[in-house]
């Protein structure tokens, strides 16, 4: 854990929810310590207090590269009174007027909480952000960094425009296969500019919560696919006109710091069973393959089946009879899991089957219950489709827990006072709770222990807004009954809390009992405890270890580079596996057991510094292997010639689409015209948005009515350029109405969309029946004209957008699905016009049911 200036960090971890204290907000001075809003169930991991008079460049890059209105400068980045300031100023660098700036942490972080406290600009032209995102070679912000492609997830803590500097920005992002937004919304906060604010935001597998100065001001679900990122801290050039009346100015930012999760007693149990892919115990009937899209609990080695029938088993060796709680590893890639995944666990008292829509659940442990289980009784976990089911069953790892479970109902539950169930309010693996409103009832939890020994002891404890504020838990063990336990959790949780690690002897010699705290009122709510053995904690680091190897694959056709990173795994029961370092950075989200880990897209001609390290179940983390220098191979394989190449006349300009290169290391696409290269900046296109040639690439300052040769070239990240696909395109005059343009107009409630239009413009969106939208143009001259829309697609649009095109002989009408088949130019006829602006296309939705959405119309003069 890396802590600067950490004697300004507040020691409490409970949820602070009264209104901010803002800064000072002078500029030139230290603001006051501001109030702790960390949620509970997290611990300190990672921080900079911005301490010191420069910016540590072993912890972050400078943003660099251009970008919206303004060139990012390291300069504009200074550090001074305990923060950072990203100035903004009007000046002439590169290409821009403006310049601006940011920060991008070197380290990369996963699931946990995100905060930062930070003082904005309030007059309009600027873009400030507190947001997470991976890095690649291509991206221009960072062009030292040469690690492996790394862009998964963006997560916008903030957004913020200094023209509106009460409404917050929060959105969720992710950029494998392709870019797909995840929409969030606006949140009306305070006025981000007249003082320091704290922003935070809570990674969780299945949804992100969004906070302002304490406040949950959003909870979205589903944040995409997991792997570790970087954090950006930064402040653009955005909107123009710029206010320049008070330039330059700056933002300032406190602080950043990253609370990793409190380990759950499943990672960090004595004899704990995994049996992850591919390992003795693993089999599948049917047909599967190995995927490295998402990460499974190892490494991104996943399975994915290919037939109906196709089944997954595992099969664990167990140490001994007993009471295990089963977990299997959801391994979901961009919602596209199936809907019904069947889990059938294999014990002492039969079959269960356990059903989990692997779209909705995110990528963690799945609890599946706990069960006895015998070694050498054939006791398992199969996996397999369900009736119905849509999307593709995934695979990757199976866990078992020796755990002693009591659920509220069962064998060692035990009440005294009047206690009540509920439907309403779940426990654990969704089942009914308990509730007393009374001062004197109480709840005992007695387990059967197999054996003596120390224990984790947790609780699951019901969220509800009415619980009491504070559930009193008292630990009978060993040692006798101690103090009580009051976990700040114990409102809204819903999930196991940890009430400690206990010396408890054999059989039903301890318990737990709940109770209401002097005083409080509320509902007194009572679900499970459980008893996982685990060692005490200590403070020895295991062994380094030893023995690593590598060896690099490439595959020049697909341009990818792979490393299998190989060592002796640390012994001892105390550990729980290994962590991977690359240059530095740590490229394991969890412990890896096996002896093991491959490492995909590295670039060619690099060498890179690689190191493992061993953790043990208190986390401690043993030193780092002596690295190694792993060479990859230099490239010199050009890719593919660009296929599906098609052009389009437009006015003064020819628009190409294609498919997209599915090599690992495309950089993007050269385009020349007439010879000439016309993409000179730099390549357009990248691996990390597809659907960008799909939505069209203008070719611009082309004269009207003469042929021109265009090419498309594919470009590696090694520069190696690949044979040109041509056509052929005319440029002839033609009439465009945009949603941004005058000629296009709405009636109704209309809104922005995330879908994006031709030439990946923005669209607009309406909901329900009454909503219309117009393009009118103004044509050059009365003429027969052939009409097209551009029909923006997705599943929640209407399947009967109806187009009227209204001419100079009457109207005509057609009914197009924008469900599907579009992404494209659509002809809606070919009609006579008048000149100027008589003629016009409106849209409506009759059957209100489904999105309305609106890009681009186009007038063609026939010929």
């Amino acid at each position: 854990m890396t802590i600067r200036r950490s004697v300004r960090l507040l020691a409490s971890l409970t949820l602070i929810t009264t209104s901010a204290l803002v800064g000072t907000g002078v500029a030139d001075a230290e603001p006051a310590p501001g109030p702790n809003y960390v949620p509970a169930g997290y611990q300190l991991g990672w921080a900079d207090e911005f301490a010191g008079t420069t910016l540590n460049t072993n912890d972050w890059y400078h943003r660099e590269g251009e970008k919206a209105i303004c060139a990012n400068r390291p300069g504009n980045v200074s550090v001074n009174d305990g923060t950072i300031h990203i100035a903004l100023k009007r000046e002439t660098y590169q290409d821009k007027n403006y310049t601006c700036g940011g920060i991008i942490s070197r380290q990369t972080f996963g699931y946990g909480y995100y905060e930062t406290r930070a003082k904005l600009w309030g007059d309009k032209g600027f873009h400030s952000a507190f947001w997470q995102m991976g890095l690649a070679d291509y991206v221009p912000d960072t062009p030292s960094y040469k690690g492996p492609y790394n862009r998964f997830n963006e997560i916008d803590g903030f957004e913020i425009d200094s023209h509106a500097p009460t409404s917050v920005q929060q959105h969720s992002h992710w950029t494998v296969p392709q870019h797909i937004g995840n929409q969030g919304g606006v949140y009306t906060g305070p006025d981000s500019s007249d003082g320091y604010h704290t922003y935070g935001y809570e990674w969780l597998p299945n949804e992100i919560r969004f906070y302002v100065d304490g406040v949950l001001s959003r909870t979205l679900a589903y944040p995409g696919p997991h792997a570790l990122q970087n954090v950006w801290l930064t402040t653009l050039g955005y909107t123009e006109p710029v206010d320049e009346t008070r330039l330059p100015g700056e933002t300032t930012w406190d602080y950043f710091r990253y609370y990793k999760p409190i380990g759950s007693a499943d990672d960090i149990a004595t004899g704990t069973v995994l049996v992850d892919n591919c390992d003795p115990g693993y089999a599948e009937t049917g047909t599967w393959t190995g995927v490295g899209e998402a990460y499974g609990y190892q490494d991104k080695l996943t399975r994915r089946a290919g037939s109906a029938a196709a089944t997954a088993t595992w099969t664990p060796s167990l140490p001994s009879a007993q009471t295990y709680e089963v977990y299997a590893w959801n391994p979901d890639f961009i919602r596209s899991g199936s809907t019904a995944a069947r889990y059938s666990v294999s014990h002492t008292g039969g079959t269960t089957d356990v059903v989990i829509d692997q779209t909705k659940a995110g990528q963690q442990w799945i609890d599946l219950g706990s069960y006895a289980m015998t070694p050498g009784a054939g006791h398992k976990v199969q996996v397999a489709g369900s009736t119905g089911a849509t999307g593709t069953l995934r695979t990757d790892a199976v866990k078992f827990v020796p755990t002693v479970v009591i659920d509220n109902g069962g064998s060692g539950y035990t009440e005294a006072g009047p206690w009540t169930s509920t439907t309403t309010v779940k426990g654990w693996r969704g089942t009914d709770t308990r509730y007393s409103s009374t001062s004197t009832s109480t709840a005992r939890w007695t387990p059967q222990l197999p054996a003596a020994g120390r224990y984790d002891v947790y609780a699951w404890v019901p969220g509800s807004s009415v619980n009491v504020p504070t559930a009193r838990y008292t630990i009978n063990s060993a040692d006798g009954v101690g103090a009580p336990v009051d976990p700040a959790e114990s409102m809204g949780v819903d999930r196991w809390v940890r009430l400690g690690n206990y010396q408890f002897g054999a059989g039903a010699t301890g318990w737990v009992e709940l109770s209401k705290a002097t005083g409080e009122e509320g509902y007194l709510r009572a679900d499970a405890v459980k008893f996982v053995p685990a060692a005490a904690p200590d403070a020895v680091a295991p062994a380094t270890p030893i023995n690593v190897t590598q060896k690099v694959k490439t595959t020049p056709s697909t341009g990818d580079a792979v490393l299998t990173l190989g060592w002796t795994p640390v012994p001892g029961a105390d550990v729980i596996g290994h962590h991977v370092y690359l240059d530095g950075r740590r490229q394991t989200a969890n412990p890896v057991q096996r002896g093991s880990f491959e490492l995909h897209e590295l670039l060619a001609g690099q060498t890179y510094q690689l190191s493992v390290t061993a953790v043990d179940r208190s986390g401690n983390e043993s030193p780092a292997s002596q690295s190694i220098a792993v060479p990859v191979p230099a490239d010199t394989i050009a890719p593919a010639t660009p296929t599906g190449l098609v052009g389009e006349a437009a006015d003064g300009r020819a628009v190409l689409y294609w498919s997209q290169n599915s090599e690992v290391d495309l950089l993007g696409y050269n385009i020349y015209a007439d010879g000439t290269l016309v993409t000179t900046d730099e390549p357009v296109g990248n691996i990390g948005n597809p659907d960008l040639v799909k939505q069209g690439i203008p070719v611009p300052d082309l004269a009207n009515n003469v042929a021109h040769s265009l090419q498309v070239r594919a470009v590696d990240l090694a520069g190696n350029e690949s044979a040109p696909a041509t056509v052929s395109v005319t440029p002839t005059p033609m009439t465009f109405v945009g949603v941004a343009d005058s000629g296009y107009t709405e009636t109704g409630v209309w809104a922005a969309s995330s879908v994006p239009g031709w030439l990946t413009s923005g669209t607009r969106a309406s909901n329900g029946a009454g909503k219309t939208a117009e393009w009118r143009p103004d044509l050059p001259s009365a003429s027969s004209y052939d009409v097209y829309a551009w029909v923006p697609n997705h599943s929640n649009s209407t399947a009967a957008a109806h187009y009227v095109v209204s001419h100079a002989t009457g109207s005509s009408t057609i009914d197009i699905d924008q469900r599907s088949g579009g992404n494209r130019w659509i002809l809606l006829g070919r009609y006579q016009f008048n000149a100027g602006t008589a003629g016009y296309v409106t849209i409506s939705n009759p059957s209100a049911t489904g999105y309305l959405r609106t890009s681009y119309t186009k007038f063609v003069p026939a010929s």
